[in-house]
């Protein structure tokens, strides 16, 4: 018999999980509260909460006997994973219980938006005219969803009944449903581009917090409308209350939001004494909430979408099979902390050295930056501080050019006390007889299709010099051994090398062929940011293109 504890619990919880559990030798208690340090039973076996609870290590720490964590939900980002698996504590969730219903209120709050219902219902009172309530139609609109699991589909399946378009974002394609529900997956950039209404059904891990922030919201329509009945953390409040104040999107309907406990809380006095509740974060999201609920153009609901009697009815359903499994060693909706996110990996060539500015081979020896490399080091730098780009760690060349870059770099963007470290592994291609030579003039002598197989080719001999194929020996060693375990820790790397190195470090990354690698060549002023998998294979790159002066918006392109 185990002793279960239902936080968090509705009259209709109470009734449905009764009938659950009937006929079990179990006893249960049920609380109306979030669950907190103040009401705790020590003696409890297992605990069941509803996302309003955050089970905190602290809570799992005053439970002794505690085996079970039962969320009555499909997320459990309120729950601390990592303090449950030290204390082999199983969580289970409830996978599935409302696609349908979460993709209706979706629609719903879109209808609500596209028709202006909210003003049209105070009409009566406001006397408000009617060009002022003029809306839109769905049919023929795009609709941009971002997350085709369960709802996602069930919102599309909704659009088409609408005459939607629909475009899709998902890290993790579904061709199949793709080709049977008539959409077409696109990247998120160009989603929140090309969409007259977006509506996000993503699960939310620390990974793709603030998924939508400015640089996504800068790129909707000004007439488009934002939906979210997902997770509240997968958008950044403070960039959209930008946006929405500066009418540069049409309006925002949120299910969810960050800090939306706040929302649930009767006593504000009661909540200031809560510790486990408040905190500077939770107090700036009150803030956030409060600018929000006065928008004209926001539509704020309690995260009520799955609010229906079925949708709770199967959610709890689900909860007691969960429960009464458990104890025969059955856990078939068992759930673990997400695996660990790889590292950031940041490539940079070093700017323009006083022999790239008069074209000489320059290879191994050493040369100082010109003035325009020095300035562009800053630019590079800056460009780094916009994009958020954080370093852990940084590797740089023997060679000077390479040092004084990543000092330009680390200074412009704030981060000049990061430790880094110079690598031969890391140095530029020894040209041999053509050291020092103009490259222009060598072309000339030796020939065009010559001269380029010397410059790009795989494994083309340089006399008493490398080949790429040497300089990619000695490279790809160095990122496996040194860089990718970083990676994997979770580390972020900013590397600084030379243009051959780098060429060799992107053949392994991006699995380029001997001969597709002539092709590539890694320009000045550029920043490469990859994802990586495992073997440090390429999963994700963004780069970013830095013109001589800081633009005011960066365009990254992401493959």
């Amino acid at each position: 018999m185990a002793r279960i504890y239902f936080y968090d619990s509705t009259e209709i919880d109470k009734q449905q999980l009764t009938n659950g559990l009937i006929g079990t030798d179990h006893h249960w208690e049920f609380v109306d509260e979030p669950i907190s340090l103040e009401n705790l039973d020590p003696e409890t076996e297992v605990i069941s909460v509803f996302i309003t609870s955050s089970v905190t290590a602290e809570i799992i720490q005053a439970l002794p006997k505690l085996r079970l964590i039962a969320c009555r939900s499909t997320g459990y980002n309120n729950i601390n994973m990592n303090a449950a698996e030290e204390r082999n504590i199983i969580v289970e969730n409830v996978p599935t219980y409302g696609e349908e219903t979460v993709a209706e209120y979706a629609f719903t709050l879109l209808l609500a938006l596209s028709r202006k219902l909210v003003a049209t219902l105070k009409s009566f009172q406001d006397n408000t005219p009617l060009d002022k309530l003029c809306g839109w139609d769905l049919h023929g609109r795009t609709l941009g969803v971002i997350g085709t699991g369960h709802i996602g589909r069930s919102s599309i399946k909704i659009a088409n009944g609408f005459g939607m378009n629909v475009v899709a974002y998902d890290p993790y394609p579904n061709k199949d449903a793709a080709k049977e529900l008539g959409f077409q997956y696109l990247t998120l950039d160009e989603v929140m581009s090309q969409s007259d209404a977006i509506t996000i059904h993503a699960p939310y891990f620390p990974s793709n917090k603030h998924l939508i922030g400015s640089d996504q919201l800068a790129r909707m329509k000004p007439t488009a409308v934002l939906i979210n009945t997902a997770r509240g953390e997968l958008i950044d409040t403070k960039a959209l209350l930008e946006v929405l104040s500066k009418k540069k999107i049409a309006g925002a309907a949120l299910d969810v939001v960050e800090g939306e406990r706040l929302i649930h809380v009767d006593d504000d006095v009661e909540l200031l004494y809560r510790s486990n509740v408040v905190g500077s974060d939770m107090l700036k999201y009150g803030v956030e909430i409060l600018a929000l609920s006065h928008m004209e153009n926001v539509i704020l609901t309690p995260h009520n979408a799955f609010n229906t009697l079925e949708a709770v009815g199967r959610i709890n359903a689900v909860t007691c099979e969960n429960i009464i499994k458990f104890w025969y060693g059955d856990t078939p909706n068992v759930v673990k902390p997400p695996a660990k996110q790889t590292g950031k990996l940041t490539i940079v060539r070093h700017t323009e050295s006083e022999w790239n500015a008069t074209g000489q081979w320059t290879g191994i020896t050493d040369v100082h930056l010109s003035g325009k490399g020095f300035r562009d080091a800053g630019y590079l730098g800056q460009e780094v501080a916009i994009q958020n780009l954080t370093f852990d760690k940084a590797y740089c060349s023997q060679q000077i050019r390479t040092l004084e870059t990543i000092e330009g770099i680390l200074n412009a963007s704030g981060q000049l006390d990061l430790e880094y470290e110079r690598e031969a592994a890391l140095n530029e291609r020894d040209y041999g007889d053509y050291t020092g030579k103009n490259k222009w003039e060598v072309r000339d002598l030796i020939g065009e299709e010559k001269f380029q197989r010397i410059r790009r080719g795989w494994d083309e001999p340089v006399p008493n010099g490398e080949t790429l194929k040497d300089v990619y020996k000695r490279v790809v060693a160095f990122y496996k051994k040194t860089i990718l375990p970083q990676l994997l820790d979770g580390k972020n790397i900013l590397i600084v090398s030379h243009g051959n190195g780098i060429r060799a470090l992107i053949k392994y990354i991006e699995s380029i062929s001997d001969e597709d690698i002539e092709k590539v060549e890694m320009i000045f002023n550029t920043i490469l940011v990859y994802d990586v998998d495992k073997n440090g294979h390429m999963t994700h790159k963004t780069t970013h293109v830095v013109e001589e002066k800081v633009p005011a918006n960066s365009s990254p392109t992401t493959t």
